[in-house]
């Protein structure tokens, strides 16, 4: 899946993640399944809400849940409801404010990291704009469409620039001068897509904060779920948007918590699983062993190992607690990437459907959605070997 096809679509491209799939296939899984405004959908990962407004975009009602702020902003900003009247005159009253003059220093302390990424002064233009939209009044969803606006805006400005799963050191980025017109610019694009949407409104689409291995809906809630938990690709979300999250939400401590509490996708999680009898049930399957132990033989490290090793109880956790707020005969779609280590490929899509089985869910199909490179470092050393992504469907009996 490639999040590419967001970036020109309207409100979807107010924030993409990496490894986002594309609303479409929200709409080609809805059509299939004949889901419609009767039905509720859920997705764990909200990422930056392409589920959640796939469907406000085809009036299904829906539920995005994710343990980052970041994603739970981005999500509840592109579904909320606005008096675009409201909005246009709250933008004429901050863009009076945007004085790149009276933006000296932070108001307040920031860790390290955001203090290296906006040296000299734009971290108090950043500070000082942040300030502006906080004093505008109004209504807190409508704080948050500037709000996102500037994390989204901090990126063209910040020497911290995300490569892959890390972030890498530049020397020259923007000037504070530019942060105005860079700023007002992504407004502008944001206003333009609400004066042209037709969006349904209501109070039929949220996002919260929650970890998708402990909902907090009853059982029964749902009846489909869509959705893609991180790839174990060793891409630790938190540092890839440390940045974003530590300017605009939470200090370094908070941000490691986050870090360790994340899906085992990446080496430094180590995540308070929530544990009941019925984990018994899950058994490492043997596809899984296998791939573990060809990564042991060729000296794979132990925390690489432990990694994929905790991914897929993980994926049980989550399947089962899916699998428990879903109604009878409902449709799971999750959407996941294959990997390699060492040579040694980890079929995650298979892996996937078995461990859904032992969670109680009927594995109906694999479908294929692409197939993408190894990395450089891996095609290298083992030669081009490309890994599939999937969409496995799951039904509940």
């Amino acid at each position: 899946m490639t999040p590419k096809p967001l970036g020109n679509k309207p409100i979807h491209r107010w924030y993409i993640f990496p490894h986002s799939f594309t609303g479409e296939m929200v709409y080609a899984l809805c059509d299939e399944w004949g889901v419609d405004h009767n039905d509720n959908i859920l997705d764990p990962f909200a990422g930056a809400g392409t589920t959640l407004l796939a469907a406000k975009e085809k009036g299904i009602p829906a539920t995005a849940y994710d343990i980052s702020p970041l994603a739970v902003l981005a999500s509840r900003v592109k579904c909320a409801d606005y008096d675009l009247r409201r909005i246009e005159m709250m933008w004429q009253r901050l863009r009076k404010t945007m004085n790149p003059k009276q933006w000296d220093g932070a108001g307040k302390p920031y860790p390290e990291l955001v203090q290296r990424a906006l040296p000299g002064k734009l971290l108090g233009a950043f500070d000082g704009l942040g300030r502006n939209i906080a004093d505008l009044g109004g209504a807190e969803n409508e704080r948050d469409f500037f709000r996102l606006a500037l994390l989204a805006t901090l990126p063209s400005f910040s020497r911290a620039v995300a490569a892959g799963g890390w972030l890498r050191w530049v020397s020259k980025r923007n000037g504070v001068l530019s942060i105005p017109s860079e700023f007002s610019s992504r407004v502008e694009r944001m206003l333009e897509d609400l004066r042209s949407s037709n969006l349904h409104t209501g109070v039929l689409w949220r996002a919260d904060k929650a970890d998708a291995r402990s909902l907090p809906d009853k059982e029964g809630t749902y009846s489909a779920v869509i959705t893609s938990p991180p790839y174990p690709n060793r891409h630790d979300y938190t540092r890839v948007f440390g940045v974003e999250l530590m300017f605009g939400f939470m200090d370094w401590e908070q941000t490691r918590r986050l870090r360790y509490q994340s899906f085992h996708s990446h080496p430094e999680a180590r995540p308070e699983r929530p544990m009941f009898s019925s984990n018994a049930d899950y058994v490492r399957p043997r596809s899984l062993a296998r791939a573990v132990a060809g990564m042991r033989q060729k000296g794979e490290d132990r925390r690489i190992i432990e990694m994929i090793d905790g991914y897929f109880l993980d994926m049980y956790l989550v399947l089962r607690e899916a699998g428990r707020v879903c109604r009878r005969g409902a449709r799971l779609a999750f959407v996941v990437g294959n990997a390699q280590y060492r040579g040694v490929a980890v079929p995650v899509d298979e892996i996937t459907a078995e461990v859904g089985e032992q969670a109680g869910l009927e594995c109906k199909k694999l479908l294929v959605a692409r197939y993408r490179g190894n990395s450089a470092q891996q095609m290298g050393k083992y030669g081009r070997h490309p890994s599939r992504e999937s969409v496995v469907v799951f039904r509940k009996p």
